[in-house]
């Protein structure tokens, strides 16, 4: 859900719908998986040779956290450990194109943890969140009159942490994870200069959706001015590619108005059916409002995603990697480690033509997926957000994925018992 993007992230369909778990959440970490007792079949639709470059970015970037940990569950794994474990599934990859030396290496050196999940462990709801091509203008005309902005000079970040250790008494905060997107517990909130120097600047409560739109941010750079409904789609993926003429532009999630996020699809199912609810219906739905019936269904979502011109021809993940379509998923970082390799069962949809909007089937599908990003509506150890790539193919695809499926992660044995 964020890509920096994915506020990623993520189009997250949850950022869209609202998905029910069917037993209690755990609030405990180390609850969040297990160790099975028999390694499933390691068939992947894609293939080995696609996987190669996306393990290669993803060990790289982990060796750059050489004093972290990642947690699976109860267990926990030295970061340069579980780099090195990698490099080795990695070499055997490369030595063998049909993937046979690589799942082979897989099965003989690591465990595989399920998750929690929704119902039973291992069962997850798996949505699907992509890189949207929008057309948009540098100035406002026509329809284009949504200002896409930058991060705003008086957005500030909260540190609840340090209040935490400073003051005891707010240990009730510890636990609460506010921001996906940030490594530490934070609140977003404006702040209010006081220029006369003997009164105090304060920080209040940062603008929600309504107000933003209603005032106009004077102190956020504005990008580009694109369609209203597009860019309210564009901040749910989190990054995308802005053609403006024979210009185009590549921006991702730079920051939140600190708002929670609220699924703009609960309050449609009077006009959709809960199984017809999909990215597509929803849009569609939008663009038949008169524009303020429009604005003001966008308004009942509060949060707001600031973006940032993005250098590199894909967006950047949570964990600092490039987003790599059909491996990338996004997961709940309170619950599962980031950079980690995990393995995901699905249905993906297919269609009779690239202009339908709802599947003519559902093709049982597995493949190796690594854990990278993050997203405001991918909450609890039973969501997945997958990412699926670029433009309208991919928004053809991940616009109806909000479907159950089964994942797995991979633990070195060396320190897993």
């Amino acid at each position: 859900m964020p890509i920096q993007h994915a506020f990623k992230t993520t189009l997250v369909l949850t950022c869209l719908i609202l998905a029910s778990c069917a037993r209690p959440l755990i609030k405990n970490p180390d609850q969040a998986m297990r160790p099975v007792k028999q390694m499933p079949a390691l068939i992947d639709d894609i293939g080995i040779t696609q996987l190669i470059p996306a393990l290669e970015a993803d060990i790289k970037t982990l060796k750059e956290k050489p004093e972290g940990q990642m947690s699976f569950g109860p267990t926990k794994i030295p970061t340069k450990t579980y780099a090195a474990a990698l490099e080795a599934l990695l070499e055997a990859a490369k030595q063998d194109p049909s993937g046979a030396a690589f799942t082979q290496k897989l099965s003989e050196t690591f465990d595989a943890y399920e998750v929690y999940g929704d119902e039973e462990w291992g069962q997850v709801y798996i949505t699907s969140y992509y890189e949207p091509v929008i057309e948009a203008a540098k100035r406002p005309h026509g329809k284009f009159t949504q200002p896409i902005y930058g991060v705003p000079k008086d957005l500030v970040e909260v540190d609840l942490d340090s209040f935490v250790v400073a003051r005891p008494g707010l240990s009730v905060l510890y636990d609460q994870k506010l921001e996906q997107r940030s490594a530490r517990n934070i609140l977003r909130g404006r702040l209010l200069t006081n220029k006369d120097p003997k009164r105090m600047s304060r920080v209040v409560v940062f603008p929600a959706r309504a107000g933003i739109e209603a005032e106009s941010l004077t102190e956020a750079p504005i990008l580009a001015y694109a369609d209203p409904i597009d860019s309210f789609f564009l901040e749910i993926q989190g990054s995308g590619v802005l053609k403006m003429g024979k210009e185009e532009m590549k921006i991702g999630y730079a920051a939140q108005n600190g708002h929670p996020y609220v699924p703009i699809g609960k309050f449609m199912l009077d006009k959709i059916p809960r199984e017809k609810l999909t990215a597509h219906a929803i849009e569609t739905h939008l663009r038949g409002l008169t524009q303020p019936e429009a604005r003001e269904m966008l308004n009942r979502n509060p949060s707001y995603v600031f973006f940032k011109p993005l250098k590199g021809s894909a967006g950047i993940t949570y964990f600092g990697t490039e987003v790599v379509p059909g491996r990338t998923i996004a997961t709940d970082q309170t619950y599962f480690p980031k950079g980690a390799l995990a393995f995901l069962q699905f249905e993906r949809p297919q269609f009779a033509s690239a202009t339908d909007v709802e599947p003519t089937a559902w093709a049982p599908t597995s493949r190796f997926v690594i854990d990278q990003d993050t997203g405001g509506a991918i909450r609890g150890p039973h969501r997945v957000d997958l990412f699926w790539g670029r433009g309208a193919e991919a928004k053809q695809s991940s616009g109806v994925m909000k479907n159950k499926g089964r994942l797995i992660y991979f633990v070195p044995k060396l320190t897993a018992h």
